[in-house]
């Protein structure tokens, strides 16, 4: 029998797992079903394709907003156009047409369809949401009931954010901007909008509405009917701890307040990082 030094099955474990956990990666940004497949004609920004005169709705990701100039402004936010045009050329180069996979709630709030996008690569069907986000072109979200691939969506933003390529580029280069993180010391008017907002949680509570998570100037809330999501003893850990919230942010009485819907919203909580 052949000697086989004892190193060798730990390399042979090691790597194991480092394949078994690409492939959790790989399982989770592939289509469950597919509803259909249809030609897409254009991206009116970084999160919202043109498909058959319907507005469709990215699920899992947030893109810079485009300036609206209308009676009651949309304030823009940086690399907006380069967002919308990141996606167009996406959609190009894979002849833009995509596959439609549903999830729990198929409209968004503004009564929008709301999907995930695949495109095609040779053999492979690939995550066109885990494609803008790997390219640092948005930030990844969560929207239950619409659950379906947040670990890859995360996952992505991830690698581009290591990266330090498109928003996280911006970030790094002109932090003055407080785009995409925004800190909660040194917030203005401009911070309102989706944001990750970064600060120390000052206090913790719990109402009959709200936990309540506190930093200096900023307020992050998370509703009742979302409390079936969390462990309010982790929340509760929280407290003097520096956190990233994502959110919209908006403001109200001269401070910031963010809705939190997911764990995966706060960096702490969320399943990857922990």
């Amino acid at each position: 029998m052949k000697w086989i030094p004892t190193a060798y099955p730990k390399l042979f474990l090691g790597l194991l797992l480092t394949t078994c956990a690409s492939t959790a990666q790989a399982d989770d940004c592939a289509p469950q079903k597919i509803d259909v497949w249809v030609k897409a004609s254009f991206a009116l920004s970084g999160d919202i394709v043109n498909i058959q005169n319907q507005k469709y709705r990215l699920i899992g990701v947030e893109a810079p907003q485009i300036e609206i100039k209308t009676k009651f402004n949309t304030q823009g936010q940086p690399l907006a156009k380069a967002s919308q045009k990141n996606l167009n050329r996406l959609l190009a180069n894979h002849n833009t047409e995509v596959g439609v996979e549903y999830d729990a709630a198929r409209l968004d709030n503004f009564n929008r369809p709301y999907a995930h996008l695949f495109v095609k690569q040779g053999e492979q069907v690939v995550n066109l949401q885990k494609l803008v986000l790997e390219s640092g072109y948005a930030l990844a979200k969560s929207t239950p009931p619409n659950n379906l691939h947040q670990k890859c969506y995360y996952q992505a933003e991830a690698k581009a954010r290591k990266n330090q390529i498109g928003i996280w580029s911006l970030q790094q280069d002109n932090p003055q901007l407080n785009y995409p993180i925004a800190e909660s010391s040194k917030l203005d008017s401009k911070t309102v909008g989706y944001h990750i907002y970064r600060g120390k949680i000052i206090k913790v509570m719990k109402t009959g509405n709200n936990y309540i998570l506190n930093m200096d100037t900023t307020g992050i809330r998370i509703r009742k009917e979302d409390w079936d999501k969390f462990d309010y003893n982790a929340i509760k850990a929280l407290e003097g701890k520096v956190i990233e919230a994502r959110g919209f942010g908006f403001l109200y009485q001269r401070a910031m307040y963010v809705k939190v819907h997911s764990p995966f919203a706060i960096d702490l909580l969320n399943p990857l990082h922990r």
